[in-house]
């Protein structure tokens, strides 16, 4: 028993320093930015050795695959899910809108770490590609009749803009009721919008 108790440790104290090397290399990204940034500098400032850092992560790529990983469990992707039942376009716009917000109160540290400097290693790439696929089937999806329309796509866009939301927040308002008043605002220009479309078919 005391053996088994000593390996928990063990394993514990590795997943540790695993946890410690990603979160010096996220902070280090964020203050500045992932060019700026060498493997030396992560091993400084998360207090490990060369060899224990090239343990855990032997390359770069490694290193930014296990910050993508942690980034985005943070902040998981809404689902397509959040339409159903959403028969009408202004109940899309105030599910799309809502869950909008409370992403972006999630994806606060790779929203800023975008924000800094472009994504430029394969590993951010992709996730970025990720994450704008699927931003485009929930913003299209929402849209309905109005997926191709470039209007309507160019407002939607620019209203789930994080500087947006944070612009409406104004310090006073929760994200909830945030959303709230953005979807009551938009919601109507989308509906007569929808039925020129439909009246010009």
């Amino acid at each position: 028993m005391p053996r088994t108790y000593r390996l928990g440790q063990r394993t514990a104290q590795i997943e540790a320093t695993r946890d410690r090397i990603i979160e010096a290399a996220i902070e280090l990204y964020l203050e500045v930015g992932i060019s700026a940034t060498a493997m030396r500098q992560v091993g400084l400032r998360a207090d490990v050795a060369p060899g224990t850092l090239r343990n855990h992560f032997p390359t770069r790529d490694a290193l930014d695959r296990a910050m993508v990983e942690r980034l985005t469990a943070e902040a998981p992707l809404p689902e397509l899910t959040i339409y159903d039942g959403a028969d009408s376009i202004e109940e899309r716009l105030a599910r799309l809108i809502r869950v909008t917000g409370r992403f972006f109160d999630q994806a606060a540290r790779i929203y800023r770490m975008w924000l800094r400097e472009r994504m430029l290693t394969a590993v951010w790439s992709e996730a970025g590609a990720t994450y704008g696929a699927r931003w485009e089937e929930l913003t299209r999806s929402a849209l309905g009749t109005l997926h191709d329309d470039p209007e309507a796509l160019a407002v939607l866009r620019a209203v789930l803009d994080p500087s947006f939301f944070e612009s409406m927040r104004a310090g006073t308002r929760t994200t909830d009721e945030a959303s709230a008043l953005i979807a009551s605002v938009i919601a109507p220009w989308f509906v007569t919008r929808s039925a020129q479309t439909r009246a010009n078919m």
